[in-house]
């Protein structure tokens, strides 16, 4: 049988190597790039704010892609031309094909320009693989690749947010490589092992990711024995990063600034020492519906709250009931429901509401596609009849019968581990006799990171927290 050939990214002759005392310089490199990273993350964050200040228009917004993209293709093309910045060199000495190279405004055939090379080239097909591979050392020069470096990164800073689509691993891989093959010329070394350690801190000081980026570069690169300083610099690149800008990396910052609310895996450790209950985080004035609802009570309902989902108390037509929570109904099941007034039903017909149950096929069928064109709170259930409003539902046979709940009582931080673990949307709280009394989402919850940050805070936090001094305020503050 014959037997698969697999071919690496990087070829064997072009294969970089380091000493053991270079490791010293990885994390002076792992360092910088963690200084770079906060640079970009404080810049970009700037930057941000100010857009959203500006609160631009389509109109404004196409302008600033006109412009982003009109300044960077005009530094793209005169800045190889200055003799300052880049020079030409000979494709035949090289080791990459000619395909990989511009010769610009280099006056002989066979000639590139090193900087119209690095700027004009697809950046993951060729510029990466050109700082990557390319042993030679007069291939390119320090000062080329600070200049295209410098160029990527504030480029990139400017139009990481602005409205299309843009990624972000692959320009921070060749800024990385630019800064890192730059080093490397200026002290000596193989520049192809600092244009990889670089690229890793580089893209580590903004994303501040460990495991995965050393895995990405490491498989990329084909380069296995390039683990342990890969996982330096991004270990150097975060801690510093962090340090230097005081915020997370730039993912998290977006986030944060569409208020976007990230739990973190672990519990703040605050608020696990602050005696919280889950009754002191939960929101207040939770909307219910009774198994038995008047049609146009359901209209007002729907018309007054864009909630996706809403809990279903043990409550009939005529409001009788403990207010047990039975269920929980989605929005979608609800508009549903209304579509078909054939299962409407009057009081003095309640015998055969079973009758007129749907089947979930019938259900299903009835559900509609959200969100609906031009359908507004006004004008749900415009198509009903009056007669029809004054009629009843029953939402027993389409309640989800085991809704995600916690005890008002219990603690914030095994709320929290619970709604984190099963990836939840809302968290119901109900009281000893499962009534409802408030719901817990994830913009709750992140505020418990609030919690701890001065032991001051700590201790106000446990003093508000629900440690009953009698019956009676229990009774007021938990029932």
């Amino acid at each position: 049988s014959s037997r698969r050939s697999v071919t690496p990214v990087i070829p064997a002759q072009f294969v970089p190597s380091f000493d053991l005392w270079e490791y010293a310089l990885f994390v002076l490199v792992g360092t910088g790039g963690g200084f770079i990273g906060a640079a970009f993350c404080v810049a970009n964050r700037a930057i941000a704010v100010l857009r959203r200040r500006w609160a631009m228009g389509p109109i404004q917004k196409c302008l600033e892609v006109l412009v982003v993209a009109a300044v960077y293709t005009s530094l793209s093309w005169v800045l190889p031309s200055l003799p300052f910045l880049s020079s030409c060199g000979n494709i035949a000495d090289r080791q990459m094909g000619a395909s990989y190279f511009r010769q610009f405004d280099c006056p002989q055939q066979g000639q590139y320009n090193e900087l119209a090379t690095l700027l004009l080239n697809p950046l993951g097909g060729k510029g990466i693989t050109l700082l990557f591979q390319e042993d030679d050392d007069e291939a390119f020069s320090a000062k080329t690749c600070l200049a295209a470096g410098i160029v990527q990164v504030v480029t990139l800073c400017v139009a990481f947010g602005i409205s299309v689509s843009a990624g972000i691993f692959i320009p921070l891989l060749f800024i990385g490589a630019c800064f890192g093959r730059a080093l490397a010329l200026i002290i000596g070394l193989d520049p192809r092992t600092y244009a990889i350690v670089g690229a890793a801190a580089c893209l580590g000081g903004v994303v501040r990711v460990l495991i995965s980026l050393t895995a990405i570069v490491t498989s990329t690169t084909s380069l296995s024995f390039f683990i342990t300083p890969c996982m330096i610099v991004c270990l150097m690149a975060q801690t510093v990063g962090n340090w230097a800008s005081g915020r997370p990396g730039i993912y998290d910052i977006i986030l944060q600034l569409r208020d976007v609310p990230f739990l973190e895996e672990q519990c703040p450790e605050g608020a696990m020492h602050a005696n919280i209950r889950a009754r002191n985080v939960m929101k207040t004035g939770v909307i219910t519906i009774g198994t038995q609802v008047k049609v146009s009570d359901l209209l007002k309902l729907l018309r007054a709250h864009d909630f996706s989902d809403f809990p279903v108390v043990d409550r009939d037509a005529n409001g009788h009931g403990e207010g047990a929570l039975v269920g929980s109904i989605s929005r979608v099941d609800l508009l549903a429901l209304l579509s078909r007034p054939d299962i409407f039903f009057s009081p003095e017909t309640e015998s055969s509401i079973e009758d007129k149950a749907l089947s979930f096929s019938e259900l299903d069928s009835a559900r509609p596609i959200l969100p609906l064109p031009g359908l507004e709170a006004k004008n749900i259930g415009r198509d009903l009849s009056a007669e029809d409003k004054k009629k009843y539902v029953h939402l027993s046979p389409y309640i989800q019968i085991a809704p995600h709940t916690f005890d008002g009582h219990g603690s914030a931080e095994r709320a929290y581990e619970m709604f984190r673990c099963l990836g939840l949307r809302k968290l119901l709280v109900v009281d000893k006799r499962f009534r409802p009394i408030g719901i817990i989402t994830r913009h709750e919850l992140v505020l418990l990171e609030e919690i701890g940050v001065e032991k001051e805070t700590i201790t106000a936090k446990s003093m508000r927290s629900v440690i009953y001094t009698n019956l009676s305020d229990f009774k007021d503050h938990f029932e």
